[in-house]
C-alpha cells in the first residue's frame, strides 16, 4: 500500500499565513495606543466614582480621546479575527485531524474581538452626547466594563485550548516551549479575578482595580505577543526554506 501524500503549503500560502500573525500584533498596537493611551484607559474612571463625575470623565475631560481611541480599538478588533484564525491554523498543524482545541482557540479569539467591538461602541456612546443624563453614561460605562472583563471566560478557554495542543505536540521540535504552556494554564486560572467587577465597586477586584483589570491585561498582552512571535518566527523560517527549495505540492512520505 502506498503512503498517503503529505501536503506542504506553498511559499505564497506561508506568506499569507504570516500576515495573520502580523494582524494580532497590529491589534496589540491599536489597543495600546488607541484604548490605553488616547482614550485614557490606562487610568480609567473608578467604578465607585459618582454619576456626575463619571459623566464629566467621558463627556468633558476625555471626550475627544474616547471617541478617537475607541474608534482605533474598533479597527483593531477587525485585525484580531484573522490573527485568531491563524493561531487556530498553527495549532491545527500540531493537533492533526478533527482539531477540536485548535478550532476552540480560533473561535474564542473571534468572540473576544466581537465582545471588544461592542464594548468600544458603548464607550463611544457614553462620550457621544454631552447633554445625556449621568445615569445613561454610567449605564453604558458599566455595561462596557462588564462585557470587557467578564469575557475573561473566553480568553481563559482560548489559553487553555492552546496549552492543551502545545503540550501534546509530539514532534521532535515542539513549536511552543512547555514552560509557556504551563504558564498559560496558570494565567488562565488567574484571569478569574476579572470576574470581580460583578461584585465589587472598589478595591482590587473592581473594574479599575489591579486584580480585575491590570493583571488580566498584562497576562493577555504577554500571552498574545509571545505566541504570535513564536508563530511568526516559525512561519519566517518556513518561508525561507520554501524560497530555497520550491514546493512540489504533494510529496510522498518517506
Amino acid at each position: 500500500m502506498s503512503a498517503e501524500p503529505i501536503l506542504r503549503p506553498s511559499r505564497a500560502q506561508l506568506v499569507r499565513a504570516r500576515w495573520g500573525a502580523y494582524c494580532s500584533l497590529i491589534f496589540v498596537v491599536l489597543i495600546a495606543v488607541g484604548w490605553l493611551g488616547i482614550a485614557h484607559f490606562w487610568l480609567p474612571a473608578p467604578a465607585d466614582l459618582t454619576a456626575e463625575a463619571t459623566k464629566n470623565f467621558y463627556t468633558v475631560t476625555h471626550r475627544s480621546g474616547m471617541l478617537l481611541g475607541n474608534s482605533l480599538l474598533i479597527v483593531g478588533t477587525a485585525f484580531l479575527v484573522p490573527g485568531s484564525i491563524q493561531l487556530g491554523q498553527a495549532l491545527a498543524d500540531i493537533e492533526g485531524p478533527r482539531p477540536l482545541w485548535s478550532i476552540t482557540a480560533g473561535m474564542c479569539g473571534s468572540l473576544i474581538a466581537l465582545i471588544i467591538f461592542l464594548n468600544a461602541a458603548f464607550w463611544i456612546g457614553a462620550a457621544y452626547r454631552p447633554e445625556a443624563g449621568a445615569d445613561v453614561v454610567v449605564a453604558l460605562n458599566d455595561v462596557s466594563w462588564f462585557g470587557f472583563l467578564l469575557g475573561w471566560v473566553f480568553l481563559s478557554m482560548q489559553m487553555v485550548a492552546t496549552a492543551i495542543v502545545a503540550l501534546t505536540d509530539e514532534s521532535s521540535s515542539p513549536l511552543f516551549p512547555r514552560w509557556l504552556s504551563i504558564a498559560s494554564i496558570i494565567g488562565a486560572i488567574l484571569l478569574a479575578a476579572a470576574g470581580g467587577p460583578a461584585f465589587f465597586k472598589s478595591g482590587p477586584f473592581a473594574y479599575h482595580g489591579w486584580a480585575a483589570f491590570y493583571m488580566p491585561m498584562v497576562i493577555w498582552g504577554l500571552w498574545l505577543v509571545a505566541h504570535e512571535l513564536i508563530i511568526l518566527g516559525d512561519l519566517n523560517r518556513r518561508v525561507r526554506e520554501a524560497s530555497v527549495v520550491p514546493p512540489t505540492g504533494a510529496q510522498p512520505a518517506s
